[in-house]
């Protein structure tokens, strides 16, 4: 923007940091929760999170050295935090196997206790960026230009974000979007947990645990390709982690 009010002069500054103390952030939030304690050998814990977080610096949040992208315009800088997520329900559970009678039955069946845990939740936000200094200040994060209403594609993980419907700013110019206007994939959780405790002598346990993180195997995708000089732009190319289990035993004496 020097370089352009005065060529001459200009070409010797690089880009200038301002700093100042306006940033600002809001949280609003309802957390709904229900819980049957345990009765009958089970027990059911669950609850709703409904939020949403603005903030004007996301990109360090709530940090006291990020400036804005256009210092002349800061209020575009505002928008949804990164750690904004509109909707998180969580399920938790317990259920113990009853104490039989029979020998035989009570040393197989007896003192079994499976725990699941469920969640889910709507995806974080990502700022459509042209990773070119399309304003000739030499700060980061420029935003792109968008130029169609509905921004994504068929939201499958080869076409989440349609390529047509964002642009770059004129050289000179900032982009009037603003950040982490894109939804992210949402994601979904199945953990479960089963345990037995073996009695050893009187003072003495011995305790089996079998663990399995995403137990249906979903495929929780990430977050789409957002920088527009990408070949991969508005492409999905990283997911969560697929189905793990883990086996432990505890000893306690």
């Amino acid at each position: 923007m020097l370089y352009l009010q005065n060529p001459v002069e200009g070409q010797y500054f690089a880009n200038v940091t301002m700093l100042d103390d306006t940033g600002t952030a809001d949280y609003k939030g309802m957390l709904l929760s229900v819980q049957r304690r345990m009765r009958s050998n089970f027990s059911v814990l669950a609850n709703w999170t409904l939020a949403k977080c603005v903030t004007d610096y996301r990109q360090a949040e709530y940090s006291s050295t990020t400036s804005p992208v256009d210092p002349a315009h800061p209020e575009l800088d505002r928008g949804l935090c990164n750690s904004d997520r509109r909707n998180v329900v969580n399920l938790s559970g317990v259920l113990r196997s009853p104490k039989f009678k029979g020998a035989v039955l009570r040393l197989i069946a007896s003192d079994w206790q499976l725990s699941p845990l469920v969640r889910w939740m709507n995806g974080d936000h990502s700022t459509p960026v042209t990773c070119v200094d399309t304003a000739l200040t030499g700060q980061g994060g420029q935003r792109a230009v968008q130029v169609i209403s509905n921004p994504y594609g068929n939201k499958t993980y080869t076409n989440y974000l349609n390529p047509a419907a964002f642009t770059t700013a004129p050289p000179g110019t900032y982009s009037q979007l603003h950040p982490n206007t894109i939804t992210n994939p949402a994601s979904f959780q199945n953990d479960m947990a089963l345990t037995r405790s073996f009695a050893v002598g009187e003072r003495r346990t011995l305790q089996f645990r079998w663990e399995v993180f995403n137990v249906f195997n979903h495929v929780n995708f990430g977050a789409p390709s957002s920088s527009l000089n990408s070949s991969n732009f508005g492409r999905i190319t990283t997911a969560g982690d697929p189905r793990i289990m883990q086996f432990a035993t505890k000893f306690e004496f």
